[in-house]
């Protein structure tokens, strides 16, 4: 990490005691301040996404689904976007989709515009359709090249043709994609290739007449678009292995905000689109090559009371994630290990990032007390918002405060004034509707 990151992450740290939510970046931070879920990511990875030895994941042929479970300031999207970096190595394209602002699952159109924007695919910086169809024509391309045809551009025209042919749960996909990659690959019908890439990204209402009629296509009304949102997410989902990844990864960060309206007949309505989601992959042909990992506060499972078809998919039978059942859905953050522990790490990695963030070479031994210290604080406050987001806010700041005043050691009662400010702090943010 360097310094014009430590700072990045720094600040954000100290305002929010978060990690940040671009994929691209965490790559790059996370590592320096992440502790105690790497056992747990590694298992992921072994049976979901690269799988072992001659053994491939799960999730490279079949859809499989998580739910990590922890409070406000658990670490909920921290261990999404660590998932995400994973995936990332592991060969896997990845799409982190916060739910709220606009985002429901009553709306799998709505999932599907966020998927596709927030689409990235592995060593690939920029998001979105344009870069998967750059990467799918480079990297069928480079195949065709590697098998020694005799007309590479004969070969590739070919092959994009066969799109067309190709069945998919979206009936148009195929030739609609077609269409895209034509455009793109050889620069003519730029308004049809525009028009394909509207339609692709789940646009519909800035589609034309003319858009439609140049794409043989009819108008999708109301009424059929939810179905068409399913659709076509899973038609983009089975198309991504020929941009060179195995699957997607699809990370559905703060479920919880969908259950603000409490009631019955939209809990009840809301629950039901969340098993359509958790449903979605049954039945494809060919599988689905998706691994769908939701986070949300324990709260939620109250709810799903409500809904017995849902809990069933998504109770732990036999033995939990956190006593070695990898196949059990749920994912408990607070047994990941002990708390304790788990803050004496956190805030021992974040003294390195401060030293780089503010060019303090910072007595490690004397921080080493204070951290002891802080985590005994953390350790005994009986509070609505989780330990570590408190923490790791209250500690940047500490950490800051000494790199301007010179360093010292804290008292326990100073520690409780500062640890009691960042929670009021906190907590006054949720209720406003904050919730990073």
């Amino acid at each position: 990490m360097d310094q014009k990151e430590a700072n990045e992450v720094w600040a954000r740290l100290a305002e929010h005691g978060t990690a940040p939510t671009e994929i691209t970046r965490a790559a790059h931070v996370l590592p320096s301040y992440t502790a105690g879920i790497g056992p747990w990511i590694d298992r992921l990875s072994s049976r979901y996404l690269h799988g072992t030895g001659l053994q491939p994941g799960l999730c490279q042929s079949t859809a499989h689904i998580k739910l990590v479970l922890a409070p406000y300031g658990g670490g909920k999207t921290h261990f999404l976007q660590a998932l995400g970096v994973r995936a990332l190595e592991d060969g896997f394209a990845v799409s982190y989709v916060p739910c709220g602002g606009g985002v429901s699952l009553e709306s799998p159109l709505d999932v599907h515009r966020q998927l596709i924007k927030n689409l990235l695919l592995p060593g690939k910086d920029q998001p979105g359709l344009h870069t998967l169809l750059e990467t799918t024509s480079q990297s069928k391309r480079a195949e065709i090249e590697r098998s020694e045809v005799p007309d590479v551009d004969r070969a590739f025209d070919r092959w994009i043709r066969s799109f067309r042919r190709t069945q998919y749960p979206e009936t148009s996909f195929g030739r609609v994609i077609a269409r895209a990659l034509e455009s793109a690959e050889h620069s003519e019908d730029s308004d049809v290739g525009d028009a394909a890439i509207l339609w692709l990204q789940g646009e519909l209402d800035n589609l034309r007449k003319a858009d439609l009629q140049a794409l043989r296509l009819a108008n999708i009304p109301a009424s059929s678009r939810k179905q068409f949102g399913r659709n076509i997410m899973l038609s983009t989902i089975q198309f991504l292995p020929n941009a060179g990844v195995h699957g997607l990864v699809l990370l559905l960060d703060e479920a919880e905000t969908l259950f603000s309206d409490r009631s019955q007949k939209a809990l009840l309505r809301l629950l039901a689109a969340m098993r359509v989601m958790v449903d979605l992959p049954d039945g494809v042909p060919g599988g689905v090559p998706l691994f769908s990992v939701f986070s949300a506060v324990p709260d939620v499972l109250d709810d799903f009371d409500r809904y017995p078809a849902l809990k069933q998919r998504l109770a732990v039978f036999g033995a939990s994630f956190e006593s070695g059942n990898d196949f059990a859905p749920q994912l408990p953050l607070d047994k990941v290990q002990g708390q304790e522990t788990l803050l004496q790490e956190i805030g021992e990695k974040l003294v390195e990032v401060g030293s780089i963030a503010t060019n303090q070479p910072f007595d490690f031994a004397l921080q080493q007390r204070n951290i002891q210290q802080l985590v005994r604080v953390a350790s005994e406050r009986n509070l609505d918002v989780d330990a570590r987001r408190m923490f790791v806010k209250t500690w940047v700041n500490l950490l800051q405060i000494q790199a301007t005043n010179g360093e010292r050691e804290y008292r326990d009662e100073e520690l409780n004034q500062r640890y009691q400010g960042d929670f009021e702090q906190l907590k006054n943010a949720r209720i406003d509707g904050f919730e990073a």
